[in-house]
């Protein structure tokens, strides 16, 4: 049977923010008080790409779980760039499962900062909104994601996640000057990357002359 759609359940002149439907997620904690990620994925299933990358992206810029769920983004920015509609995941990710209360800590901290972005948001500079220019984002995205699951830079995923997550806001709403803003965000975070992983090796070539 197919599941309501949220926005079914609103009136009809108001659309639903984004912020709300994550808010609801809570309630797919399951009585062992874990949600799957593949819960996750189906109670967004009427929902663009850029939900999904919200939810997993934005807790990245200050819980340390960039390969949990950084790995997911990565998938869904791959989509994109092949110009699926909706997200796909392997079953073997979708059976994995987060703490509720970890996952009550993620929903808590995106809701809040998602909340203040989606003041801003407005549809304009709809050329950076095509179909080919998501494409394009897509790869963006995936470059961006690569940058932010970079384990040895501390803080290093916080600059990406966070331009991530606005870029995706800008998708959702239409709004090329948040992707622009996210994308500006996201290569700040990766010239920090790139640096210090370049001091990284330039330190170690002078200590061990290799």
């Amino acid at each position: 049977m197919d599941m309501p759609r949220p926005e079914e359940a609103e009136p009809q002149n108001r659309p639903v923010r984004t912020s709300e439907i994550i808010a609801r997620l809570e309630s797919k904690v399951d009585d062992t008080g874990r949600i799957s990620v593949g819960a996750i994925i189906d109670t967004l299933y009427d929902r663009s790409f850029g939900v999904v990358i919200i939810l997993f992206a934005l807790p990245n810029t200050i819980f340390p779980l960039a390969f949990v769920l950084g790995t997911p983004i990565l998938i869904f920015t791959v989509q994109m760039i092949m110009g699926r509609q909706r997200p796909w995941l392997p079953e073997i990710m979708r059976r994995q499962t987060i703490d509720g209360r970890t996952f009550s800590k993620i929903v808590g901290y995106t809701v809040k900062y998602l909340s203040r972005i989606e003041r801003w948001l407005k549809p304009r500079w709809n050329f950076l909104t095509t179909n080919p220019m998501e494409r394009f984002i897509g790869f963006l995205l995936t470059i961006f994601t690569l940058i932010l699951m970079v384990p040895v830079v501390p803080f290093g995923n916080a600059l990406p996640s966070f331009g991530i997550a606005i870029i995706a806001a800008g998708l959702l709403e239409k709004d090329g000057a948040a992707i622009a803003v996210g994308t500006l965000v996201s290569l700040a975070g990766t010239v920090y990357v790139v640096s210090f992983v370049g001091g990284l090796l330039a330190a170690a070539r002078a200590i061990f002359g290799f």
